[in-house]
């Protein structure tokens, strides 16, 4: 099989954090496979046999199905390449459930209370991971390998018939008198976040913080029982859709991918659902200065490439020679286009930038002079120097001193150069 040194790798891994993985023909069907036993064995339910059967039947191939299910429980389930053999992993959980989370699940799935000990104690047999990331991003990479990178969907999914205790909608308010009333708030919240999305994208936070405050008075249908990681994962949610904002705005992955991962990070650590709500504000404000910042919209794909290694690593080299070698283009014709869309050259844009950069770590930092000089891509500390008060207007030192401790706001990085001035070769 394709990738089966990956697969058996994987296999093993899941073996390792004791995670049920079971391989077996579609002609084979064992269902206690499926839930380690949970809804044959402990909740008895009725023609399990043909419900799983026709639920492995509807799968499809070339595609990663991720399920979680009524009972929290996660699992991840594909068909392998060129047979009808079927590959399910799980149960697993990736929050541990305390005494009373646990009751609190059987009281809402409505759980005879004689089976509240057997259900306890498939609980504490369960896997536990602590990040479900980790968990989809190694069957993404087995995917990967079996079907090839771009050729396979992941499925986020349930089990159907399998899933119906309780119904799925009755976690939605519903009112006798006006019927319709839930469908109508969802629509709304869909239509509150596709302006929500579009705020963010035209890096406008007072009205994407109007916009959210709107926004966020809608009733979501919670999906675990800790509110503290259903609020957690409700941020997550919204750190992707403030992304799909900064990606229209045409600022580069690199940018966004940046911000995305240190707010993930950053969700995790939150220990309150206050804390919660505080960051999704500074969240939305940090998106919109990213779009301000970095929106490339208006400049053609050459440029756009030019600008983004040029905010992402001033240290390198960053000659025109050295962008026009990387692009696969002349030289002149690259000049030539940055100016026009720019407004000034390639090399006094990078100038700027550098002595831009240097004036921040002169006031955030006790860094020598030197070292700054090196950090901006300039280790000559007399051109360095010289460059810093063509800029500005003043020297380091003396920027440094008038400074203090005050911020970037009254910055002078990008004043103009007077006509007698040249442009200094990077």
């Amino acid at each position: 099989m394709k990738g089966q040194d990956v697969f058996d790798f994987v296999k093993d891994l899941l073996k390792i954090h004791y995670i049920p993985t079971h391989c077996f023909s579609l002609r084979d069907v064992d269902v206690s496979v499926l839930d380690q036993g949970l809804r044959q064995s402990i909740l008895n339910y009725e023609n399990m046999q043909e419900m799983t059967e026709s639920f492995l039947q509807s799968l499809q191939p070339r595609k990663l199905y991720f399920l979680t299910d009524t009972f929290q429980c996660s699992y991840m389930i594909l068909l392998l390449p060129d047979s009808d053999d079927i590959m399910i992993c799980g149960p697993v959980i990736f929050l541990q459930p305390e005494s009373r989370d646990l009751k609190e699940l059987f009281n809402s799935l409505k759980i005879p209370q004689e089976l509240y000990d057997p259900m306890r104690e498939y609980y504490q047999n369960i896997a536990f991971l602590p990040f479900q990331s980790w968990f989809i991003n190694l069957f993404t990479l087995l995917a990967g390998r079996l079907y090839g990178s771009d050729n396979y969907e992941l499925v986020n999914t349930n089990f159907g018939e399998l899933d119906r205790w309780p119904d799925y909608y009755n976690q939605y308010f519903r009112i006798k008198e006006q019927p319709f009333v839930s469908i109508r708030m969802i629509e709304s919240r869909y239509e509150d976040e596709a302006a929500l999305i579009a705020a963010v994208r035209d890096g406008n936070a007072a009205k994407a913080l109007n916009v959210f405050s709107k926004y966020s008075t809608h009733l979501v249908p919670a999906r675990m029982t800790d509110r503290l990681r259903d609020t957690k994962d409700y941020c997550i949610t919204l750190n992707t859709l403030f992304r799909k904002g900064a990606e229209a705005a045409g600022v580069h992955p690199i940018h966004i991918d940046a911000l995305s991962n240190q707010n993930v990070r950053m969700i995790e650590q939150l220990t309150s659902v206050e804390k919660c709500r505080s960051f999704l504000n500074d969240c939305i404000r940090h998106y919109c200065q990213l779009v301000r910042k970095y929106t490339l919209g208006k400049y053609s794909a050459l440029t756009s490439k030019v600008l983004t290694y040029i905010s992402t690593d001033l240290s390198a080299n960053l000659s025109l020679k050295t962008f026009a070698d990387l692009l696969s283009v002349s030289p002149n014709y690259l000049s030539a286009l940055f100016k026009k869309e720019v407004g000034i050259s390639l090399t006094e844009y990078v100038n700027r930038s550098r002595i831009q950069y240097a004036q921040r770590l002169l006031v955030s930092t006790t860094l020598p002079l030197k070292t700054i000089a090196q950090q901006c891509g300039i280790p000559d500390i007399y051109y360095f120097s010289r460059l810093f008060k063509r800029i500005t207007g003043t020297t380091p030192k003396a920027y440094r001193e008038h400074q203090g401790t005050n911020r970037l706001h009254n910055n002078r990085s990008f004043t103009k150069p007077t006509g007698n001035q040249k442009e200094k070769r990077l």
